[in-house]
């Protein structure tokens, strides 16, 4: 009994945590919803998704700040090359390297990438 004493106020703290994971993940999906995008992959916290006219990268930390997204507009995109499972995407603007957990997914992302590019 008193090791479920010690032991609650860390059961709270977590299950706090994961409701506030899950509200963040059902904001994220209105948010690309809303957007009309597709192709969506998430690894590490960073949302990718391919939209109409550019490329959204969403960061999921603890609290969403949407102003803070990282748009890489297809227009603006000079090459994309892959490097084993990721993604490197140069533009006007610098780099942006894209994070994938699994090489399939890589793959899906960058053949549709490259139909937008055309």
């Amino acid at each position: 009994m008193i090791i479920l004493v010690l032991l609650s106020p860390f059961l709270i703290a977590l299950g706090w945590v994961l409701y506030v994971d899950s509200s963040n993940i059902d904001m994220i999906e209105k948010f690309y919803k809303n957007e009309s995008c597709n192709t969506i992959y998430n690894y590490k916290s960073r949302y990718k998704g391919l939209c109409n006219d550019n490329i959204t990268i969403i960061n999921n930390k603890f609290s969403i700040d949407f102003s803070k997204n990282v748009y890489i507009k297809y227009d603006d995109i000079r090459n994309i090359t892959r490097v084993n499972k990721d993604i490197l995407i140069q533009n006007s603007k610098g780099e942006e390297k894209l994070y994938f957990k699994e090489k399939v997914h890589s793959d899906i992302f960058y053949e549709q990438l490259n139909k937008r590019l055309k």
